[in-house]
C-alpha cells in the first residue's frame, strides 16, 4: 500500500526504502493542492465546522512557533491544510489530501531547516482563516494561491540544492 501511494520504493535486489520526491512530482502535489484548497476555500461557508480545524491548528501553529518548536508547526500546517480539504465535505478529496500530505511531507523532509519551510506560513494561515471566517472567500484563496507558489518554490529550490551536483 505504501508503494502505491509513492511512500515507498522497491527496487530490485536492493530492497525497499523511503521514497525520494522528485522534482516533477513535487511541481505535482502543488498543482493539485492548488486544485483542490483553492476551490475548497472558493466554496467555503464562514461558519463551516471544518473552520474549527483550521482555527485549531492556527493556535496550535502560533503556540509552537513561540515555543521555537518548528516541527509541532509544521504539523499544525498540515493539519491546517486539511481542514481547508475538509470544507469540500468530500470523503474523496480527504483520502487523496491523505496521500497527497504524505507525499508532501517526504518533500519536507529535503529542507534541512524547518523554520525556513514553517516560520513564514505561520501568519499567513491566520490570515486565511480570518478571511475564510469573515466570508471573503476569494481572497481567502487568492491569499492561498499566492501562499503555495511560495511554497512550491522554496521546496523546489531545497530540491534542486540538493540534487545539484558538487562543484569541484
Amino acid at each position: 500500500m505504501l508503494t502505491h501511494e509513492n511512500l515507498l520504493v522497491r527496487r530490485p535486489h536492493a530492497g525497499v526504502m523511503v521514497a525520494v520526491p522528485t522534482l516533477a512530482s513535487i511541481l505535482d502535489i502543488y498543482r493539485v493542492r492548488r486544485m483542490v484548497e483553492g476551490q475548497a476555500l472558493r466554496g467555503a461557508l464562514p461558519g463551516h465546522p471544518a473552520t474549527d480545524i483550521m482555527r485549531d491548528a492556527v493556535a496550535t501553529a502560533e503556540r509552537a512557533r513561540d515555543a521555537q518548536d518548528w516541527r509541532a508547526a509544521g504539523t499544525a500546517n498540515m493539519e491546517f491544510h486539511r481542514g481547508i480539504v475538509a470544507l469540500c465535505d468530500s470523503e474523496h478529496l480527504d483520502r487523496l489530501y491523505a496521500t497527497v500530505s504524505a507525499e508532501l511531507r517526504l518533500a519536507f523532509g529535503l529542507l534541512a531547516n524547518p523554520e525556513y519551510l514553517h516560520a513564514p506560513y505561520v501568519a499567513r494561515n491566520a490570515r486565511i482563516l480570518e478571511l475564510t471566517l469573515g466570508g471573503d472567500s476569494a481572497a481567502a484563496a487568492a491569499e492561498l494561491d499566492d501562499y503555495l507558489v511560495q511554497s512550491e518554490r522554496t521546496v523546489a529550490a531545497a530540491y534542486s540544492r540538493r540534487t545539484a551536483p558538487e562543484a569541484t
